[in-house]
């Protein structure tokens, strides 16, 4: 896989420096990547807003969202199933995760980069039709200044 800009990779670990409190555990996206491509058993969810899910998301993962996230969202996982959960660089997935852990969930990771990492290291994103894309949303005009030029930044907010 290709690797990203440098300054980009400085910019998102400064940023996740100052914003994770470091509650959960994380995994990166290579490791995150080499795993789903053994074939291991993850569920990948998506704790990004549903407007972001719906332009790209990562392959078989599933939406629960943030703001309004609910415990039903994942009624049927299995609490010792491997999650792995991701928004645009690992904040808000941080919260979701710790929301996991405190439910009795106990095997859950936070994909540390998030989705504009996944995106900026070139692995495959779906759009909602399953497709592959290279659109992926930007949350706002800040944060889109950390995807590479290869990525489709769009911006709905």
């Amino acid at each position: 896989m290709a690797q990203p800009y440098p300054q980009l990779i400085l910019k998102i670990e400064d940023a996740l420096k100052k914003m994770l409190k470091g509650t959960v555990p994380v995994i990166s996206t290579d490791q995150l990547a080499d795993s789903i491509n053994s074939r291991t058993d993850w569920i990948i969810l998506d704790s990004r807003e549903l407007a972001e899910f719906e332009i790209s998301h990562l392959s078989n993962a599933i939406w629960v969202g943030h703001l309004d996230f609910s415990l039903s969202r994942v009624a049927d996982i299995s609490k010792v199933t491997k999650i792995a959960v991701y928004c645009s660089i690992g904040v808000r997935s941080e919260n979701i995760a710790g929301k996991l852990l405190s439910y009795g969930f106990s095997n859950v990771w936070n994909v540390y980069g998030g989705i504009f990492t996944w995106a900026n290291e070139h692995k495959t994103l779906v759009a909602d039709n399953q497709q592959p894309t290279l659109d992926v949303h930007g949350y706002d005009k800040n944060w889109a200044k950390l995807l590479e030029h290869h990525v489709n930044c769009i911006l709905s907010k």
